[in-house]
């Protein structure tokens, strides 16, 4: 009896609505604000869940959903993005007209995930940043250069390796613990003229994600961070033009259809800079040359309903000298050519059905660095050559389901070929032409990662990837006693045939992440992530040359690992404002460390001057976002510690006693700050502060006369810092001048890069020195201490860029 009450009771309240919960059919559909069309393969996302996808060839997207009101978001690479909050009335079925307004941008919009703070606020990421490149290419950077990396190192964790170097420190990680991408392709040196600026096509730049906490699953091979480089895609109906005109570069980009139904379209952009003209206004450095250039195309076309197939090409060459006299090999030379490129290729096909997207990905990598040493009062050069060589496979799979689910499944292959270094003597009596054995490595990966929300405060994230790596023939595994490896003796060598398997190694890495929404504008994270690197670049300074030695693993060097933990707290502060808090943790095994007086070059057995220990980052980073109204900007303050252990069994594999010591870039206290003021009109002015903690270094803690000859006696590593490192930066953007509404339409960007001329220390060395030298300086001291500053005085810079349609 008290069963049909019941019963009867739920029907009823079920009829008249108390437990009914509609289901809305939405019909989003997009088009392009000016022709009217349809545009297909638009990014569409629901705020604050897991509901997203693509439109289709007729540029529709489809969803059901349950909430009454929700917040709308549309974007696509070359468009404005769009944000819309809808209220679903009683009609089951709702249509939505969204219309993208083009932009016309040197560079576009980034997007990670979306370009929205509440997205942001709940989905299960940490350590992923999204950024602006229009921002960016407002940067005042040195010489006037729009560059990528510049405005990473405003980021909270992320320093420059120095002024003038190769690379980034991602907190507190080496330059060769970043995967850094490019359409999928990796750029193994990833900077121009000395390491000032990146090498990417500042016109192609399309996004840039930086990823340096929960790495996604289909990401491997480094430690640190990934940096994943994508280039814009051909979208215009008619021809358009854009570039600009600097003191150290020149740029073109161009934009087209190819075919009368436009279904290819075609973007090619170039780079060029001469600037052998700027170093001879210094007196130092009037024999010092350089040039670089760099070039993108890209081919888009449609080729059916749901087919989509892209082709990019990348190309980067740089040439510099310098007058450094080099010894070595019975050769003087009387400078230094270093002379390096890279050739990328991609090839992509996507294919999109009902909630569904396919994407299989074709990729190679060739990165040629030369090395040319002109001999004194000869003709001839002795030539220094090496080089990696990489083809990569990757196709993934990309869905979602009813129940919120967005699933990512897929599969990788990836080869390496290494030429470790070649020396060719040219007409030399005096030196040995040498011939490295080359190296060569295979990777195979799968990898899965589904984010989900359950229920209405916690979002999910977790993710799995397997690789197992192998290091294949031919070539020779040597074994090592420990106290014969002291002295580099050999206790056992075996040979190995071509495609043999040396050494394999493998497993399974983790990543989660999750996501708690305490209210409508606070959440808590927390993410764990688990990588390892097989692929090392070997080098004995702050940061690598585009020379420097690559080394895959194998028996005596393993591969090294990191586990990453993190938590974080998000606040949005009404409209415009964003505050974050992250605190991360690292512990990296077999961490690549040198010996004192280690000498890479063209040595067969590397591993005798290497050594692996145990390494561990810590800090915290705290963010301050305004991105609302005429004045923008933001405020990051990190605290960051890096600190390494090399405890051999005997005192040559040892650092520092076995102890702890600060690792390269423990760099505790770095504030970031950048402002821009825009009147949305003519003028556009904008400033970066920059204050860190520098870099240690090493001070010799005595020194040992030998004859005539004061030689210092370094028995500690990283047992001294670098001086404060600040810095004031300006730029003022005239957009326009004339107002007037035409199709060619130019800018003016005036740069002062270190406005008050700070002498930052980029290194301090020690020499000796006659007794009676700089007395007054250095005393009685045999030794001399010299501060190397790269940028010691303001550089103003003045560049002019238009557009074209």
């Amino acid at each position: 009896m008290l069963f049909r009450i019941l019963s009867s009771v739920l029907v009823i309240l079920w009829s008249t609505g108390v437990f009914a919960q509609a289901d809305w059919r939405v019909e989003v559909a997009v088009a392009d604000s000016i022709t009217g069309g349809p545009l297909p393969y638009v990014n569409v996302q629901v705020a604050n869940s897991p509901q997203g996808g693509m439109t289709d060839e007729n540029g529709i997207y489809r969803f059901t959903t349950r909430r009454e009101e929700l917040t709308l978001l549309v974007s696509s690479v070359g468009y404005e993005a769009f944000r819309q909050r809808v209220r679903l009335e009683e009609d089951p079925t709702v249509k939505i007209t969204v219309r993208l307004v083009p932009v016309a941008a040197t560079l576009e919009t980034v997007t990670v995930s979306s370009n929205n703070a509440a997205e942001r606020l709940a989905r299960p990421v940490m350590g992923v940043e999204q950024l602006n490149i229009r921002e960016i290419e407002l940067l005042p950077v040195a010489l006037g250069e729009v560059d990528v990396f510049r405005g990473l190192q405003l980021v909270s964790g992320v320093n420059s390796a120095g002024e003038a170097s190769n690379g980034l420190s991602i907190r507190g990680g080496t330059v060769d613990q970043n995967l850094v991408l490019q359409d999928g392709a990796p750029v193994f040196t990833p900077t121009h003229l000395f390491g000032l600026f990146s090498v990417f096509t500042p016109d192609a730049v399309g996004s840039v994600d930086l990823y340096r906490a929960n790495i996604p699953a289909q990401f491997g091979g480094r430690i640190a961070s990934v940096v994943d480089v994508r280039t814009r895609n051909p979208t215009s109906d008619h021809l358009k033009l854009q570039g600009g005109i600097g003191l150290v570069s020149s740029r073109l980009s161009v934009e087209t259809p190819v075919t009368r139904d436009k279904s290819l379209k075609l973007l090619v952009a170039a780079r060029a800079g001469l600037n052998d003209f700027v170093f001879k206004a210094f007196d130092r450095l009037k024999n010092t040359r350089s040039k670089f250039g760099d070039a993108t195309i890209k081919l888009r076309y449609q080729a059916g309903e749901n087919d989509m197939l892209t082709f990019s090409g990348f190309y980067s060459r740089d040439f510099y000298e310098l007058d450094l006299i080099n010894r070595f090999a019975g050769v003087i030379a009387r400078s230094n050519q270093y002379d390096y490129s890279t050739t990328n290729g991609s090839l992509e096909w996507l294919h999109v059905f009902w909630r569904r997207n396919l994407l299989t990905q074709v990729v190679r990598s060739d990165h040629q660095p030369k090395v040319i040493f002109p001999e004194v009062d000869a003709a001839n050069e002795v030539i220094y050559r090496s080089g990696i060589l990489y083809h990569g496979l990757t196709s993934k799979l990309e869905f979602g389901d009813e129940a919120g689910h967005r699933l990512t499944a897929g599969i990788q292959l990836a080869h390496y070929q290494l030429s470790p270094g070649e020396l060719s003597p040219g007409s030399s009596t005096n030196v040995t032409a040498v011939s490295l054995q080359r190296e060569q490595a295979m990777e195979i990966s799968g990898f899965v990662e589904d984010e989900w929300q359950i229920g209405s405060k916690l979002t999910v994230s977790a993710g799995l990837r397997y690789t197992q790596f192998a290091r294949l023939g031919p070539g020779e595994q040597r074994f090592y006693e420990d106290i014969e490896r002291l002295s580099g003796g050999t206790s056992a060598v075996t040979t190995f045939g071509e495609g043999s398997l040396m050494q394999s190694y493998g497993g399974l890495e983790p990543r989660i992440g999750l996501s708690y929404q305490v209210g409508p504008q606070t959440s808590l994270k927390a993410s764990y992530a688990l990588n390892r690197q097989y692929l090392q670049n070997i080098f004995n300074s702050t940061t690598p040359l585009p020379s420097s030695r690559w080394k895959v693993s194998d028996n005596n060097i393993l591969p090294q690992r990191s586990h990453l933990y993190s938590l974080g707290a998000y606040q949005l502060l009404g409209e415009a404002y964003e505050l974050s808090l992250e605190g991360y943790h690292r512990d990296i095994s077999n961490l690549l460390e040198y010996k004192p007086g280690a000498d890479f070059f063209l040595s067969p057995d590397v591993e005798t001057d290497l050594l692996q220990g145990q390494g561990r980052t810590y800090g915290g980073e705290l963010s301050l976002r305004k991105t609302g109204g005429l004045f923008r900007g933001e405020v990051n303050y990190t605290y960051a510690r890096a600190f390494n252990r090399v405890d051999g069994p005997g005192l040559t594999t040892q650092i520092n006693g076995g102890d702890w010591y600060r690792g390269y870039f423990d760099q505790p206290h770095t504030v970031n700050t950048h402002f821009t003021f825009d009147d949305q009109r003519t003028h556009r002015v904008s400033l970066n502060l920059v204050v860190q903690s520098n870099r240690p270094y090493s001070v010799p803690n005595g020194y040992l006369p030998i004859g005539n000859l004061t030689v210092p006696i370094f028995l500690e590593r990283n047992n001294a810092r670098l001086p404060l490192y600040h810095r004031l930066d300006v730029s003022w953007t005239i957009h326009n001048p004339g107002m007037r509404h035409r199709r060619w339409i130019g800018d003016w960007t005036l740069t002062v890069y270190n406005l008050y001329g700070r002498k930052n220390a980029y290194n301090i060395y020690y020499q000796p020195r006659d007794s009676g030298e700089n007395a007054q300086i250095f005393g009685s001291s045999p030794l001399a201490s010299y501060q190397l500053t790269i940028f010691g005085s303001p550089i103003v810079s003045l560049s002019y860029s238009f557009k074209f349609e």
